[in-house]
């Protein structure tokens, strides 16, 4: 369970019961019998009410959030908070929460004249939002700046999340769109999909973030659910979790005990061809836009070559709306480079879908792959004997923290699934006759050529700025927030500085738009409570923002050499701690 979330602590049922009367003919004891669906119902709309100050109308049959998932049958044993209607979701949410934190902390150092605009408010679109509209309400009720878009494409529970919008004063702040879908059955409420192009689920990124909306402001949806340029900085998502109505039964037909209880959902809810795993892995691939490629103009195709990868060799693919053709003059006149639309990317910056499965994540981490997807993040929600995940992933430069991206102590299915660390970690001389840590890295980094020093950190963590030079006491640190827009610290750099190549390595690319190449957290740390590290100080890399990894782990590997004489010693520290 979350660090931050309330129900660490568990609820008092009937000081809830006299908080919140049509509670009370639902209590049995200490529990609640988790078999009756308008007792759950009522849990859900208690603890809404009495924790987080919202109304909310469910309808019968209609999924309910989970709610406590079982009879409990020893009234003298309180009942796990881990089962409780908002715990499950409200972990998600809190997730949610970090990834936004993370996010905002790299802004400013992302854009000149920054002003604080970009983050006075929270963008976020919740796909299938439900009846209840469980993910928005929850958020924008713990987070006043927040607004968001929540898409349905069941005319019930497009109703009910509607209704639930107004009756909490909200309207302004979430907006409910409905979109369409093809019905893959004559009954609605069978098996119906988002609307499918090319014979693949299609969820209508590209139709939600057009710019033919007239650039429509937060929240402000047309009727055909343009989004304009609205920035959105999460998707959040509860995908079905079933692949058919066999599937359901044989599920519950596995459960020795029986169902924990009442189950009102939909299919419509509950299930979507090849489960919740086919469902996401179509998110995914279709909120990645086409890469930059080479190829050969042959007709309405190029025939692209690609030299890494998974696209290692010849393939053909045709050329789609929305990108750039232009010749490629350093491969003769029939070769074009082929530059993606890069709306999507700055429009969406963290996707996300909560999961049930661990083979779902299997699944879902092999699309990442196919796709060549290293940016993404894995974690774990952990309600008393039941376990969920979530996965999110970026197409752009905007980088997680390991903390939030990879799951701490994971079982040896997940350690191979987790993505690259985030964070580099180097040990580094600390004899006194070199100088003080702080004022050699101040000094290496300030050798570095066009490198820009941000801010030397003073939170909570870091010695205060007065005391910072002395670093002798227990775990005192400090930190520098820097970035740059090239590479101007290798020996290919260097090398090309001397030619007088005006470029001065590095890429190009991530130069337009004078958006920089990286950003990063330099940090020096000294722990003199390890005996062992009497002699030493730890070095801390933390990429924030960038597109190539490689480029980091060579400013990373710069900056440990200059400040440690034993330079090959510290790589091999290094390459020991990234195992």
């Amino acid at each position: 369970m979350h660090s931050r979330n309330p129900y660490r602590v568990p609820p008092d049922f009937e000081a809830i019961a006299r908080a919140y009367p049509p509670l009370a003919k639902h209590i049995q004891g200490r529990t609640i019998d988790f078999h009756d669906d308008a007792a759950q119902r009522c849990l859900t709309q208690a603890l809404l009410k009495c924790d987080f100050n919202l109304e909310i109308e469910l309808p019968p049959d209609r999924l309910c959030p989970p709610v406590p998932n079982r009879y409990y049958p020893f009234p003298k044993k309180p009942l796990s908070i881990a089962s409780l209607t908002p715990t499950a979701r409200l972990n998600y949410v809190l997730w949610i929460q970090d990834i936004v934190a993370a996010l905002q902390d790299i802004v400013p150092f992302v854009w000149e004249g920054f002003s604080g605009d970009r983050v006075a408010t929270t963008r976020g679109l919740d796909i299938g939002t439900g009846a209840s509209a469980i993910y928005p309400l929850l958020a924008c009720a713990r987070e006043p700046s927040w607004r968001f878009i929540a898409t349905e494409i069941d005319d019930l529970s497009y109703g009910y999340a509607q209704a639930n919008m107004r009756s909490n004063g909200l309207s302004d702040r979430i907006q409910v769109v409905k979109v369409d879908a093809n019905i893959s059955h004559p009954d609605r409420n069978s098996n119906p999909s988002p609307k499918s192009e090319a014979g693949g689920l299609k969820f209508g990124f590209d139709r939600l973030f057009s710019s033919s909306s007239g650039g429509a402001g937060v929240g402000d949806a047309s009727s055909e659910g343009k989004l304009g340029g609205v920035e959105i900085q999460f998707t959040m998502c509860n995908p079905p979790f079933y692949s058919s109505a066999e599937d359901v039964a044989q599920s519950e037909a596995g459960k020795a005990l029986g169902a924990f209880g009442a189950c009102t959902g939909a299919p419509v809810e509950m299930i979507t061809p090849g489960g919740e795993a086919q469902f996401v892995g179509a998110m995914v691939r279709e909120s990645v836009p086409v890469r930059t490629m080479r190829g050969e103009k042959v007709g309405a195709e190029i025939i692209v070559v690609a030299s890494e990868g998974v696209d290692k060799g010849t393939k053909r693919r045709r050329i789609e709306d929305g990108h750039t053709l232009s010749p490629d003059t350093t491969s003769g006149s029939t070769m074009y480079l082929v530059e993606p639309d890069r709306t999507q990317i700055k429009t969406v910056r963290w996707y996300t879908s909560m999961l049930g499965k661990m083979s779902s994540v299997v699944e879902v981490v092999g699309v990442f792959k196919e796709l060549e997807i290293t940016n993404y993040a894995i974690t774990e929600f952990v309600q008393g004997q039941t376990r969920r995940w979530a996965v999110g992933w970026s197409v752009g430069p905007w980088r997680l923290g390991d903390d939030i991206a990879r799951i701490a102590n994971p079982n040896p299915t997940l350690q191979r699934l987790l993505p690259p660390r985030n964070t580099l970690r180097f040990v580094i001389n600390n004899d006194s006759g070199a100088g003080k840590p702080k004022t050699r890295l101040q000094g290496v980094l300030a050798d570095v050529e066009d490198l820009i020093v941000h801010v030397q950190a003073s939170d909570a963590e870091v010695h205060d700025e007065a005391d910072a030079d002395d670093l002798m006491a227990e775990h005192t640190q400090v930190k520098f927030t820097v970035s740059a827009r090239r590479d101007t610290w290798s020996r290919g750099a260097r090398r090309k500085r001397k030619r007088g190549d005006a470029a001065g390595g590095g890429s190009v690319l991530h130069e337009v738009g004078g958006e920089p190449a990286f950003i990063c957290d330099v940090l020096i740390r000294l722990d003199a409570g390890r005996a062992e590290a009497k002699n030493e100080v730890e070095l801390e890399v933390r990429w924030l923002y960038g597109w190539e990894r490689a480029l980091l782990e060579s400013f990373a590997s710069h900056v440990a050499k200059k400040l440690d004489d034993r330079s090959l010693d510290v790589i091999a520290k290094w390459l020991r701690r990234q195992i």
